[in-house]
C-alpha cells in the first residue's frame, strides 16, 4: 500500500471520556461527525464515541443523516444545517431529528409526519448561516406550535466566537440566548437548548446548558488557546490526535548543488542534497503552497514530513500527485519508507484507505 491513513480507535475512545467527563450531570454530548467524521469516518468514528459516552450525534445535512442512519439504525441523528422541503418525506422515515428556521419546511415535515416529530429551532445569534433572528422566536414559535405533529424539542445557537477575541461579547450573546430558551419553554415546555461547541466549552464551560456538539475536542483538536495565554493547562487534559496520514517513498536520489528541480525548475538546490519521493500531492489535501517564495520579507514557514522521528521539509510545491523531500541526513529514508505527512484531515482524499487501530 503506497498511501494510507491510520486511525487510532483507542485514542479516539480517550477524547470521548474526556470530553463526557467535563461535562456537568444531565448535559448531554452530541459528537460531531459531519464532513464524514471530520475525515475519520462517520461510522466508525460514531460507534466509538457512543460506546464511551456520547448521547447523540451530529451531522450537517439530510444526506449525511441517510448514509449515517444506514450504519447505525438506532442511534439519535441530528441535522445542524437547515434542510429543505422535499427532504421531509426522508428525515421523517429516517427519524432525523432536522434543524429549523422555515415555517415552509416545518409545514412540509408535518405533512410528511405519521407520528410527532421533533426538530430544533435555530436562533441566528450574529454568525448570520441561517436561524430565526432573537426578535422573532415568540412569534415564530407560536405560528409552529400549530403544526399537529412536527414539535420543537430544541432551541439551538451558533455563535460567531473566536477563542480570546470576543469573550465579552460571547458572554452577552449566551446570557441572552439562555434567557430566550427560558421565555420560549413558557410556550413549549421541555424545550432544550444548546449552543457551546468546542470552543465554547472549553472558554466558557458554564455556558453547557443542555447539550454540548462537540467535534474538534472529540478529534483531539484544541480550538484555542486561551489557556495558554492564562498560563494554565489545556482544558481537558489528554486528549490525543487519532489520525496520521502515511506515503511511502518510491524514489530516492543525490542532487547536485545548484540542480533545478520541480515544475518550471522552481526549486534550486543550495547544496548537494538526497531528494526523495513519496505519492501523495495535492490531490490528497496537502498544501499547494510553495515551501519558499522567490523574494521575502520574512522567514516564511516550510511544510515537512516526519521520517523515524526526523523531519523531511517539502523541497518545491506538492504536485497534485507527488511530493519531493528533502532526506538529507536521515539514512532511513529509502524506497518503501513510510513517511508521515501533515493534511486537512477534512481535505484528505476519501478514497485514501482508512486503517482503523
Amino acid at each position: 500500500m503506497l498511501k494510507w491513513v491510520e486511525i487510532d480507535l483507542k485514542v479516539l475512545a480517550g477524547n470521548a471520556r474526556a470530553v463526557k467527563k467535563a461535562l456537568r450531570p444531565g448535559a448531554r454530548f452530541m459528537a460531531v461527525v459531519k464532513a464524514d467524521g471530520y475525515g475519520h469516518g462517520a461510522a466508525e468514528v460514531s460507534r466509538t464515541a457512543l460506546k464511551n459516552g456520547a448521547d447523540c450525534l451530529g451531522v450537517l445535512t439530510a444526506e449525511e443523516g441517510a448514509a449515517l442512519r444506514a450504519a447505525l439504525p438506532k442511534a439519535e441523528i441530528h441535522l445542524l444545517a437547515p434542510s429543505l422541503p422535499e427532504e421531509a418525506p426522508l428525515i421523517s422515515r429516517l427519524g432525523l431529528v432536522p434543524t429549523a428556521d422555515s415555517l415552509v419546511f416545518l409545514k412540509a415535515l408535518d405533512r410528511a409526519a405519521k407520528r410527532p416529530v421533533p426538530y430544533t429551532l435555530d436562533i441566528d445569534q450574529g454568525l448570520g448561516r441561517w436561524g430565526v433572528k432573537p426578535g422573532d422566536a415568540e412569534t415564530f414559535l407560536r405560528a409552529a406550535l400549530r403544526l399537529e405533529r412536527a414539535r420543537p424539542a430544541w432551541l439551538s445557537a451558533h455563535l460567531a466566537y473566536r477563542p480570546a477575541q470576543n469573550m465579552t461579547e460571547a458572554e452577552e450573546k449566551l446570557a441572552a440566548f439562555a434567557r430566550l430558551a427560558q421565555r420560549l419553554r413558557a410556550l413549549a415546555p421541555g424545550l432544550k437548548a444548546h449552543a457551546a461547541n468546542s470552543a465554547i466549552l472549553s472558554d466558557l464551560p458554564h455556558w453547557q446548558l443542555d447539550m454540548a456538539r462537540v467535534g474538534n475536542l472529540l478529534y483531539g483538536i484544541y480550538p484555542t488557546d486561551v489557556y495558554r495565554k492564562k498560563k494554565q493547562g489545556p482544558p481537558l487534559p489528554g486528549l490525543g490526535r487519532p489520525w496520521q496520514f502515511y506515503a511511502r517513498i518510491i524514489s530516492v536520489r543525490d542532487v547536485r548543488k545548484g540542480e533545478s528541480l520541480g515544475y518550471s525548475a522552481e526549486f534550486t538546490a543550495p547544496r548537494p542534497m538526497r531528494v526523495a519521493t513519496v505519492p501523495a500531492g495535492y490531490s490528497d489535501g496537502l498544501t499547494m503552497e510553495p515551501t519558499e517564495s522567490q523574494i521575502r520579507i520574512a522567514a516564511g514557514f516550510r511544510y515537512w514530513g516526519v521520517i523515524n522521528g526526523k523531519k523531511a521539509f517539502f523541497t518545491g510545491r506538492a504536485g497534485i500527485a507527488h511530493t519531493l523531500l528533502d532526506v538529507t541526513g536521515i539514512p532511513g529514508a529509502k524506497v518503501g519508507t513510510p513517511v508521515a505527512l501533515h493534511v486537512r484531515r477534512t481535505a484528505a482524499n476519501p478514497r485514501i484507505p482508512r486503517l482503523y487501530k
